[in-house]
Formats: C-alpha cells, sequence, structure tokens
C-alpha cells in the first residue's frame, strides 16, 4: 500500500443473527459447530415448494425502539436497528457520530408486509391500510428507517445487490473513506425472511430439499451430497473510519480493510463463473496496493451449497491462490442470510482470527472431488490468521472480494513511525 493511502479500520461490529442478538454469538456458535437450521412448518404446506427448511432470528423484544420510528419499521429495519447499536456502542459512541455516512440495503424489499398489501388491495380494503406500509416496503426502507431513528444526517445509500449486499456496502463505504468522501461509515446488510426467499430458489432447483427431516445436515457447502441453499435472515453492521481517527479516540481496533474488488458476470444472470471469480479476487490484490496471493493466509468464502456455485468458486480460489490455500463457508451454521451474509460472516472471521481459531465449514463430510482442489477446513482448528480474504457473490452477477487484515498492533506501530 502506498504511503499517501488512507487506511481504514473496524472499530464497531453489531449482528443479529439465527443465532440471536450479538455480535460475540456467532463466531462462538460457529467454532462449537452448532446449527441454526430448522424444519419449517409453513413451508411444508406448500406442495409445490420442495425445501422444508430456513434459519431465521429467534422471537425479538424490540419494544425499547421508539414507536415513532418502530411504526415504520418491518423485521429487517427491526434488526438493523439492534444491529447499529451495537456496532456504536461497540465503536464507543451512544449514538451516530456527526459526519457518519451510510450504506445499508437487503436483497428485496419487506416481502410479509407487501403480501398483506397485496391481500387488501385484492378485496379493495384500502380504509385498513396504514402510512407507515409504504415506508416499510420502499426499497431503501432499512436505510431510511436507520438515518431517522439514529439521526444520521451524513450521505446514505441504499445499494441493494442481492446476496453480495452486506460486503459490498463494506466495500463501497472503505472506498468512499479512502477517496476522501467521509472519514467514517456505518456499513452493512439486513434482510427478513419469508417463504417466498426459499420459493424463488426452489423454482431455480437451488433450494435445499433432501435432509428436510434432518435440517441442521440441509446447508452443505462444499460437500457432494449438497442440494442447494437453506434461506435464512438477519443483520450485520459494521462501523469503519480512518485509523487516525481511531487511534485519536483510543478506539478498539478490529481489523483493517486492506483492499476490495468487484466485477459482474456477464455470462450467465444466475450462474457464477470460475473466471470472473478469479478476476474479482485479483481485484482486491491489486486494489490492496498490488498484494502478493501468498500474503493471504485464509478465504472465507461465499458458498451457499449450491451445485455449480460451490465448484466455480473452489476452482477460482485455486487458480488465484494454490491447492493449498486454506478454505472455508459458514453458510452451514446459519444457512444463507442473503444481504446480511458477508457483513456477518465478516465478524465472525473477526472474531475468530483474533481467538486464533476457524471453524470448519459444518456438514462437510466428505468434500465433492470438483472441489478438492482446495485446503477445506474440515474440523474446528487453532489457526493464526494474519490476513484474510472473504468473498460474497450474488445472482444477477455482483461479485465481490474484501481483504483483512488483523495484526492490529502492527498496524498501529506503523501509523506511529
Amino acid at each position: 500500500m502506498g504511503s499517501s493511502k488512507k487506511r481504514v479500520v473496524i472499530t464497531g461490529v453489531g449482528a443479529v443473527s439465527p443465532y440471536g442478538a450479538g455480535a460475540n454469538l456467532l463466531a462462538q456458535n460457529m467454532l462449537n459447530g452448532v446449527s441454526s437450521v430448522k424444519f419449517n412448518a409453513e413451508l411444508a404446506d406448500i406442495a409445490d415448494i420442495s425445501s422444508r427448511v430456513s434459519s431465521t432470528v429467534p422471537e425479538m423484544d424490540f419494544s425499547y425502539i421508539p414507536r415513532t420510528y418502530r411504526r415504520s419499521m418491518s423485521k429487517m429495519s427491526l434488526y438493523a436497528y439492534a444491529a447499529v447499536k451495537e456496532a456504536l456502542n461497540c465503536a464507543g459512541f451512544n449514538t451516530a457520530p456527526d459526519g457518519a455516512s451510510l450504506y445499508l440495503g437487503s436483497t428485496i424489499s419487506a416481502m410479509e408486509t407487501w403480501v398483506e398489501f397485496v391481500e387488501k388491495y385484492k378485496k379493495k380494503e384500502f380504509d385498513t391500510i396504514k402510512t407507515s406500509v409504504v415506508f416499510q416496503v420502499m426499497n431503501h426502507s432499512p436505510l431510511a428507517n436507520i438515518a431517522q431513528s439514529f439521526d444520521i444526517k451524513g450521505p446514505g445509500f441504499g445499494t441493494c445487490t442481492a446476496c453480495a449486499t452486506g460486503l459490498i456496502n463494506v466495500g463501497l463505504a472503505y472506498q468512499s473513506i479512502v477517496g476522501g468522501f467521509t472519514d467514517k461509515a456505518i456499513c452493512g446488510g439486513t434482510d427478513e425472511y419469508h417463504p417466498i426467499m426459499t420459493a424463488c430458489f426452489s423454482i431455480m432447483n437451488a433450494a435445499s430439499s433432501l435432509f428436510n427431516d434432518d435440517p441442521q445436515k440441509a446447508s452443505r457447502p462444499f460437500d457432494k451430497d449438497r442440494c442447494g441453499i437453506v434461506c435464512g435472515e438477519g443483520c450485520g453492521i459494521l462501523f469503519i473510519e480512518t485509523l487516525e481517527s481511531a487511534l485519536e479516540r483510543g478506539a478498539k481496533i478490529y481489523g483493517e480493510i486492506l483492499g476490495f474488488g468487484t466485477n459482474t458476470e456477464t455470462k450467465s444472470i444466475s450462474h457464477p463463473s470460475r473466471q470472473c471469480i478469479s478476476e474479482c479476487m485479483r481485484l482486491a490484490l491489486k486494489n490492496a496496493g498490488g498484494m502478493d496471493p501468498s500474503c493471504i493466509d485464509f478465504v472465507n468464502s461465499h458458498a451457499t451449497s449450491t451445485i455449480a456455485g460451490d465448484v466455480e468458486e473452489s476452482q477460482a480460489i485455486k487458480e488465484v491462490f494454490g491447492k493449498d490455500m486454506r478454505v472455508n463457508s459458514l453458510k452451514g451454521h446459519i444457512g444463507h442470510t442473503m444481504a446480511a451474509s458477508g457483513a456477518l460472516e465478516l465478524i465472525a472471521m473477526l472474531d475468530m482470527a483474533a481467538q486464533g481459531k476457524a471453524a470448519a465449514t459444518l456438514n462437510l463430510e466428505n468434500p465433492d472431488p470438483d472441489c478438492r482442489c482446495v485446503n477445506h477446513i474440515v474440523k474446528t482448528q487453532e489457526l493464526k490468521i494474519n490476513t484474510f480474504m472473504k468473498n460474497s457473490f450474488a445472482l444477477g452477477g455482483t461479485n465481490c472480494s474484501l481483504i483483512i487484515g488483523t495484526c492490529v498492533k502492527d498496524a498501529i506501530k506503523d501509523a506511529l513511525i
């Protein structure tokens, strides 16, 4: 990295996941091999949907959120409120600091609210529709709700790029700080589950359907018996700022963002390719000052447990980093939390790196021969991770890779020289 490039660090993390509220729950449960995937009775009532499993957030009490804000929030905004509050508190703030930018999106808007709205529309029951519904179904509803409730007056971007949303918002916020557009940002992704999500993947023959009677085995990235995605929900939020700002405040630093790469797959709107994924990871290395691939200790993959996607990503990682690169996927534990996935998994990896451990890819019992081209982590192990790459790829073709350095003491030492 050139000396003139602003250095960007992570000083706050917040999470609502299928394990519950709190960033600390992620790595703790993943390292212990705990699955959050459960049988979904609502799906079982729909004969044409082959999948009967999902990974959802436990019931939570959001009554602490002032009603004036809460009434315009669907679940995804409620999750975001809890995660943003945790991230800010973690970073040392009671509320959003002046000048903070907000980067927050979801995959699709609140489907439960939309379905209820459409039913009332069909019945011409307009007198029963509250105006708050409009603010729950806007494409940028989480962004608007969080900006209002935390009085965030700075720039706000509701970027939505399907499954890549969470990570790409972190990357865009990082680029904005590096470029001088802002000096601090709240960033991530949020989503709420609805059976329509599973229905969409079922239509594409990409929803897990062979383990309905054994839900905790249903999400199995890279395994030869994998059969598709387990849809989930949650929210992952990070607070990032310049290293200089963090040092001035005496803030705890969780990691440093070293590089970001993103590109678009144009060969297929639904299937990623090894070539495009490889190029995305190389772009991240280039953005990190031309970092040599050998500097990366670990790759936390996107791997969603689909037949084609896991193979393409495995082979791309091997092409860029070689067959010895250590790799895991965390979707065996919590399924695919959609827009939240990239940020939630990044938060979990930061915690693991701090503990000197790496969680195995849950349910990877017999790796697919076409995925065996890299060094899969098949059991939780102690592992020193100085620098790792986090991948997220999305339906529609958006790819992104983020490089994180965890040697915080070295970063501080270098900055003070």
